[in-house]
C-alpha cells in the first residue's frame, strides 16, 4: 500500500464523518443546531434584513408601478413576519439543554424586539 493510498483513505474516512465534528463549531453550537426558536430567529431576522433592503430600493427608485408593487410585497411579508412572532414567544419559553436562565430572559427580549423591527419597515403606507 502506498502513501498515496493512505492518503486517500483517510480523506475519504474524514470526508464520511466530517460532519460529526463539533469542534471547528464552538461547544454550544450542536445544542444551537437543535434549538427550534434558534433557526427561526435567524430566519426571520434574515427576512427583516432583505425586508429592509427592499424599502430602500423601493424609496430610491424612479419608477412608481415598481415602487408600488414593491410596498405590497413588503406589507405581505411583514404579514406573514408577524404571524411568526407568536411562535417565536412559545418557543423562547421553552427549556433548551445547555442554555442559561439569563439567555431565556434575553430570548423574551429579543422577540419583543422583533416585533418592533418589523413594524418599524417602512412600507409605503401613511403612517
Amino acid at each position: 500500500m502506498s502513501v498515496i493510498d493512505i492518503l486517500t483513505r483517510v480523506d475519504a474516512i474524514c470526508k464520511k464523518y466530517d460532519k460529526y465534528d463539533v469542534s471547528e463549531e464552538g461547544p454550544h453550537a450542536a445544542a444551537a443546531g437543535d434549538d427550534a426558536f434558534a433557526r427561526l430567529y435567524a430566519s426571520v431576522d434574515s427576512d427583516i434584513e432583505s425586508l429592509l433592503q427592499k424599502a430602500e430600493s423601493a424609496s430610491d427608485g424612479k419608477d412608481r408601478a415598481s415602487a408600488v408593487a414593491i410596498n405590497a410585497e413588503i406589507r405581505r411579508t411583514k404579514a406573514r413576519l408577524l404571524e411568526e412572532v407568536p411562535k417565536l414567544q412559545r418557543l423562547a419559553v421553552k427549556k433548551v439543554r445547555g442554555l442559561s436562565t439569563e439567555d431565556l430572559a434575553a430570548r423574551n427580549d429579543l422577540v419583543l424586539a422583533l416585533s418592533d423591527r418589523i413594524q418599524a419597515i417602512p412600507d409605503g403606507s401613511a403612517p
